[in-house]
Parts: structure tokens; sequence; C-alpha cells
């Protein structure tokens, strides 16, 4: 993009800040021994994926009542004069002014300044933000950007209102990343507001968050020696790692492969960690001798195996911050694709809640595997189970949102709610548009299922090798492998 199109869209991402309803404003302090003066509750590792039940929550904001429609935006500024350090803004009530067990849409917009600050830089600056919630007590945080959702728990409301909360997020920052030096926030939070915030996430957050995406779509797995790993999630998922590479985004969304790399020359002893590549194994699924070493020993030696870009055979262990997943289908033979936003049924009977309960706690579950809304995006987006041309399902809402990355001759191909939900009614609208998965059924009729092994078991030689042998036949019809003689 060049830099006269990004400075436009800078300025009205400003003129959008300064448009917004008048609130309460607060100001922190800003001296570097004064930075959580006023801030009651804990913040550290021992609060890490707290998880708050209904009844048990004083406020819920963000999640599935509002359909995933609430915002956390993170902006990096390059001008110093826009920003006016430790000035945080409420539009809308207050954490003690709300009744106990209210849902409520929120936003939280927060921007940061400092003369060696980068765009590059923008995923660190989300997971130290994210950090004054996520290890925050009395705190549950699941997701990222646009589909965000809190919850505080009624035992700690009384150490809780806003502006300190918003304090703490760029207290931490800057303790944590030092580069910072400046730092101001407006939160919103209110059913009045709920169109606002979907008007701002549609014409100012999403255009930035594609901006930066798109740089870090610029690299592929070819073009670097060094994958990194994260372990950040160990605390409540002790078994599970995490590999990130420029093809491939964690589950959570909230780093890519350049934040990592950015974060692990920043903190080399930190969570964020090297991951050798060593000898490839298998080029097509993306599983390598180096990332096989380093996840053994980051697991416990729990997992010997990972194979990058599959679902089906030894996929990477799930923590349960992901916000999608992906799922086998042994009746058709293909695999579903299910958002948090969904809250109906899937294929297999479950709905998102019930198979992120299945999938979460680091466990090596073949045939299931989180994503981010990154994931999709990839150029290598399950290569290893056969692409796209694998995917039978999906809801429409998400299906809609991924239009630009699904091969144009598979879209009207891929199921959505509206055409089955039952699996006898899902391989009847297989067959009726000729969906490529249908070629790897006996005769184009009958579905010849894999078995898959339980969570953390080992592959039968012979059915791992039948699982390679249909993803190589769908990415040869779509021209990515050449035709086996």
């Amino acid at each position: 993009m060049a830099k006269k199109e990004e400075d436009e869209m800078a300025k009205e991402r400003q003129r959008v800040w300064d448009s917004l309803p008048k609130g309460r404003v607060y100001q922190a302090p800003t001296e570097l021994d004064r930075l959580f003066e006023g801030v009651k509750y804990d913040i550290g590792p021992k609060w890490y994926g707290e998880r708050i039940r209904k009844g048990e929550y004083a406020l819920e904001v963000g999640g599935p009542k509002f359909n995933y429609t609430s915002t956390w935006f993170i902006e990096i500024v390059h001008d110093p004069d826009r920003i006016q350090d430790g000035r945080i803004e409420l539009i809308g009530p207050d954490i003690p002014e709300i009744p106990d067990g209210t849902s409520l849409p929120f936003m939280f917009w927060i921007r940061y300044y400092g003369e060696n600050l980068e765009d590059d830089f923008l995923d660190i600056l989300t997971r130290w933000t994210y950090m004054a919630v996520e290890g925050g007590e009395g705190w549950m945080l699941l997701n990222t950007r646009d589909t965000i959702w809190l919850r505080l728990r009624k035992t700690a409301k009384h150490k809780h209102d806003f502006f300190h909360l918003g304090q703490a997020m760029i207290a931490n920052t800057k303790i944590m990343f030092p580069y910072v030096e400046k730092g101001d926030a407006k939160i919103i939070v209110g059913n009045e507001y709920r169109d606002l915030i979907k008007e701002i996430t549609q014409n100012v957050c999403i255009p930035y968050w594609e901006r930066i995406d798109a740089r870090a779509r610029e690299f592929s797995d070819e073009d670097v020696d060094t994958f990194y790993g994260c372990a950040v999630c160990q605390t409540f998922a002790p078994n599970h790692v995490c590999v990130v590479a420029p093809d491939r985004p964690p589950y959570c969304g909230i780093i890519t492969w350049i934040g990592a790399k950015v974060m692990y020359e920043l903190d080399p002893y930190g969570y964020t960690f090297i991951m050798p590549k060593g000898e490839c194994l298998d080029p097509i699924g993306g599983e390598y001798t180096g990332v096989n070493e380093v996840v053994y020993q980051k697991s416990n030696r729990s997992y010997k195996r990972v194979v990058m870009y599959s679902s089906l055979l030894y996929p990477q262990t799930n923590c349960g911050c992901f916000e999608a997943g992906i799922f086998y289908i042994p009746e058709v033979d293909g695999l579903g694709m299910v958002d948090r936003r969904y809250t109906g049924m899937t294929p297999i009977g479950v709905t998102f809640s019930k198979l992120a309960g299945f999938m979460s706690g680091g466990m090596q579950n073949h045939g299931y595997c989180g994503m981010s809304f990154r994931t999709p995006r990839s150029r290598k987006f399950m290569v290893g189970d056969g692409g796209w041309y694998r995917i039978v399902w999906m809801p429409k809402e998400y299906k809609q949102m991924l239009a630009e990355f699904i091969p144009e001759e598979i879209y009207d191909k891929i199921a959505t709610e509206d055409d089955a939900i039952d699996p006898k009614d899902l391989k009847e609208f297989l067959k009726k548009v000729e969906h490529p998965v249908t070629k790897l059924w006996r005769n184009g009729e009958e579905a010849e299922p894999l078995k898959i092994p339980p969570p953390n078991g080992e592959w039968d030689p012979e059915e791992e090798k039948r699982a390679k042998e249909k993803a190589r036949v769908l990415l040869e019809m779509q021209g990515k492998l050449p035709k086996s003689e």
C-alpha cells in the first residue's frame, strides 16, 4: 500500500476517533514508577486461562450473545501530537454501575505512539495489551479483534472499573515494551452503541487489520530458515505448543510469524522460542524434524510429530483460544469448518461450544483442529488433507467472510446450514453438486472413511498412507501436484 494511502487511512481513523460521543475523561499517571497507581487487581500468569460460567459473572462484554460483534482495536499512531498520554475516555456505564449478570457490546480502542514503533510490532503490542485482561484477576478472555469475549467474575467486581482497566492495559504495555512512549484509550460500552461499534469495526478496524495481514502474507515458509514456537497457553493447557510459521498463524489470531520473530528478538528467554526447520519429512503436509524435536521437548515429551497443514494427520494440539475449528465428517470423508459466531448445529451433531470443549486442553485430536480467522487465508490451508477441495461444509456467514480466499470453482459446492446439516442430506448435496470429495468415494457413491486414531494416539502406517493418497488425489485435481503415473 502506498504511503499516501496509508496517511489518508490514518487521517480517517483520527477523524472517527474525534467524532465519537463524549464520555467521562480520566487521566492515568504517566511517570514510570506510578504507571499502575490505583490499579487494585492483580496481574500475573496464575490468572491465565480463567473460565467463568453463566451465573458466575458480574459482567459479560462481547461474545455469543451479541454474535461476536464487539471489538478490541489496537492502533499504532505515527504522529505524537495525536495522542494525549494517559488519557482514557469511557463512553457508557462503568463496571460498578452495571447490575450483576449484565451482557453488553463493547469496544476497546487503544492507541500507542513511539518514535521506533513500526507496524511489524502490532502483534507484540496486542499481546501485552491483552495480558492486562488475560492475566488479570477475575477476567475471562477469549478470541481477539472483532470476535472478542470477556467476562468478569462476581467475586472480583469490587476491584474493577474501566478507567483502571484502561490504565493497566497501557501501563503493562509500556513496561513490557519500552518502545511505547505514549498511549491513550477510548472504551465504549452499551447497547445504544452497538451499531456505532459495528460501523467502526467495518470501516476503520478491518481495513487496518487487512493491511497488516497482507504484509504478513508476503512471506512463505520457503522464504525462511526458522519457525517459532509459542507456549504462553501452557498455563492452562500444559502440553500445548503452537508452531508459528509464515504460512501458519497460531490459532489465537494474535500473532504472526513476523510478530513471533519480533517477540523472540526482544525477549529470547520468554514464552516465544526458535524452531529450526531441520529436514523436511513431508513437503505437502509440512512436517519437519526440527519442529518435531522442539515440540517434543516443549510439550513435556508428550507429542513426537506435528504435521502443520493437516487436521487429520498429527495436527497441532489445541489450547482453547482458537477462533474457529475444523472437523472430520466420516460419513462423507470430508472436512467441515465452524467459527464461534455460529451457534447452530454442525453435521457431526455438536455446536461450536461443544466442539471447542472437546478439542481444548492441549490434546492432539486427529481429525479436529483449531484455527484463527487468518488460517483459511493461508496459501497452504490444509493442503495435507487436500486443501479447499476437502472442505464440504461451513456456516453461511463464515463462508461469505472467506469468499475471496475460497477457490471460485469450489465455492458453490461447499454446503452451508441452509443446504444440509444431517450427514445424509450433506451426502446427497455433495453428490448433486459433484463436489471433488466424491472422487474419493467408492464409485462416487459411498464414502470410505479413514480410521482416525483416538486423541494422542498414533496412526496405523497403512492408514496414514491412505490418508496421504486421498489428499494427493484432491491436490492433483487442483493442479497443485503433477498427476501420478
